[in-house]
């Protein structure tokens, strides 16, 4: 089994590109239903997707869609009307609850299929198919057909309901009707029938009326393989059975391990979890519609990443359609955006909506998991800090939640000379510079390892540097030597230097920020707004004119707009045409959007 995350991650994708998923469901959409915000719609550019969010956000609702899309399937199965819960026929605008997908059918023709809650008779909890819906967004058919549904096998789990027969009677069963006096003698009683079929004494016990167990089972070499690698121990055989020997319907398991041997009553719940997914996954045919609802139960981080790493490889073997919900960061962690869709409450209507191509990090904002190492961004003045803290409030809370920026007044030489040589001896440092646009050199960043190798010594890197930071002399402290240094030490500094001015050093696309935000037609109408006399107001507007340089321009406009010149007032006054340069969504606004997700993706 490959147990490389972005190595899988790279092969499915390419497997992808290369059409070779069959039957895939492309995208769904909601015009309504249940309490999502009316047409959401969820797109499945990643084979592996993961629905995240908080506690009843909609995410098991989407997954009963998807479980009720193939043919022959249903949501009924999982949602319907009763006395107590009705569901409203239709909404205010008279929709039923529907959904429709698009998948690629024979010859790459494209398939859409609606599904929609019909009343029929008494049951108002049918579901059938219907023709395209243009008001929904799908296209009408020439013939006026209707498409067929995905023919698809569907494998669904409810993880939360995954119950070993032994928990299901010990903790929910009764023992009303029977002689035993307790649940613990009766377990006791049917234990010896459970055992002669475990062990392979007796092949199948029948009552009068009905079969109790099916087939004995052994858990292959492979389930095993895969068992092992999910939990983090040595399995070395087991056995699986389904039976009713404890009243209800469920399965016992057998374990044999390298130190014991030990059923299902006395596993952890996670393990046999785990024995019920791996068998279930690896039983699916190719091409399986794999549906998981939380299998993060009971397992701990470790064995949750491995599980996203078994299911990442039979995706990659047998070109399954995965799609879980999930609450584990550890789930998560590491896969592509496109995998990750991020459910949350609308606070305006109460409505569900989906967020899609999050990284992790934005993620985790929406369960309230906490980042302990957020992102700094270190700028040379508090302008600088407000126009980034701009462009992160209009990428969204998400990604805002990852950075902190900080400015520090002793200037741009104090951060080349004393920050970044504290940060580059940090491997995949979480500090970012970005410098005012007076920073920048012509010349894109040196790489030294691009330097002939008669280039790698103390004088030659020392000038780079120099080069590279607009002439500032960079000192390292280093354990002393003969000649005061030692000098390995320190080129292995230089170069440690290079490298996170390559990686983590960026520039404002002005000279400076003021420049970056002035609009010349937003300065006079906001002298216009204020001073309503003509003549006035028109003298202002000339005088600007004349007022160089920019900083300039923001002191004489402060003075006009709030009667002062005061440092607060003039950042009162700049604040302002950063709201109006961020929505303007100009090239240097995209730039400086563009070096930030540049950071995210790369982390």
């Amino acid at each position: 089994m490959n147990t490389e995350l972005p190595e899988l991650v790279a092969t499915i994708k390419k497997i992808k590109l290369g059409k070779q998923f069959q039957k895939y469901i492309d995208f769904i959409r909601f015009p309504y239903y249940r309490n999502l915000e009316i047409d959401t719609k969820i797109n499945f550019d990643f084979p592996l997707t993961v629905f995240i969010g908080q506690n009843g956000c909609g995410k098991s609702s989407c997954l009963h869609a998807l479980y009720g899309a193939p043919k022959s399937r249903t949501p009924f199965d999982f949602w319907f009307d009763t006395n107590v819960d009705p569901i409203a026929y239709y909404n205010d605008e008279k929709k039923r609850h529907s959904f429709w997908y698009s998948f690629k059918g024979e010859k790459n023709v494209i398939r859409e299929v609606i599904k929609a809650r019909i009343k029929r008779g008494d049951d108002p909890n049918y579901w059938e198919t219907s023709r395209p819906l243009t008001w929904a967004g799908m296209k009408m058919r020439n013939d006026g057909k209707r498409d067929k549904p995905i023919a698809k096998n569907v494998v669904y789990i409810d993880f939360r309901a995954e119950l070993s027969a032994f928990d299901k009677f010990f903790y929910f069963g009764n023992v009303k009707g029977i002689s035993s006096k307790n649940k613990q003698e009766f377990i006791r009683r049917k234990s010896v029938q459970l055992n002669n079929v475990l062990s392979g004494k007796v092949k199948q016990y029948d009552t009068s009326t009905n079969v109790v167990n099916k087939k004995l089972r052994k858990i292959t070499t492979k389930e095993l393989g895969a068992i092992s690698f999910i939990i983090g121990k040595n399995y070395t055989s087991g056995n699986f059975l389904e039976h009713s020997f404890f009243r209800n319907d469920g399965y016992s398991v057998v374990f044999n391990t390298s130190h014991a041997k030990y059923s299902e009553a006395f596993a952890g719940s996670g393990e046999v979890a785990v024995v019920r997914l791996v068998m279930r996954v690896m039983d699916a045919p190719d091409y399986s519609l794999i549906l998981l609802d939380e299998p993060e139960v009971s397992l701990h981080p470790g064995a949750q990443n491995r599980l996203k790493l078994f299911l990442l490889d039979q995706i990659k073997q047998k070109k399954h359609q995965v799609v879980l919900t999930s609450h584990s960061p550890s789930i998560v962690k590491g896969l592509p955006k496109e995998a990750i869709k991020v459910f949350y409450q609308n606070p305006n209507n109460g409505r569900f909506i989906v967020k899609e191509n999050l990284t992790p990090e934005e993620a985790f904002y929406h369960i309230e998991y906490p980042i302990n190492e957020r992102k700094n961004i270190i700028v040379e003045d508090i302008l600088a800090q407000e126009i980034i803290a701009g462009v992160l409030d209009k990428m969204g809370k998400e990604t805002k939640n990852l950075f902190t920026i900080k400015f520090n007044p002793g200037g741009e030489s104090v951060v080349k000379k004393e920050f970044i040589t504290v940060f580059c001896r940090e491997s995949n440092s979480k500090d970012f510079v970005f410098f005012d646009g007076d920073q920048k050199v012509i010349f894109p960043h040196y790489d030294w390892r691009s330097f002939p190798t008669s280039s790698l010594n103390l004088k030659t890197l020392t000038e780079k540097i120099k080069e590279q930071t607009k002439g500032e002399t960079i000192e390292f402290s280093v354990d002393g030597g003969a000649q005061g240094g030692n000098e390995k030490q320190k080129i292995d500094l230089l170069k440690k230097y290079l490298d996170y001015y390559s990686s983590n050093v960026f520039y404002i696309p002005s000279l400076l920020p003021e420049d970056l935000i002035w609009d010349p037609i937003y300065a006079h109408n906001q002298i216009k707004l204020t001073i309503h006399d003509s003549e006035v107001s028109s003298k202002y507007i000339s005088d600007l004119g004349i007022n160089e340089p920019i900083k300039k321009k923001f002191v004489f406009i402060s003075e006009i707009l709030f009667g002062s010149s005061e440092a607060d007032k003039v950042l009162s006054t700049q604040r302002l045409f950063i709201r109006n340069w961020l929505n303007s969504e100009n090239a240097d606004y995209l730039y400086i959007k563009s070096l930030i997700e540049s950071i995210i993706s790369n982390a």
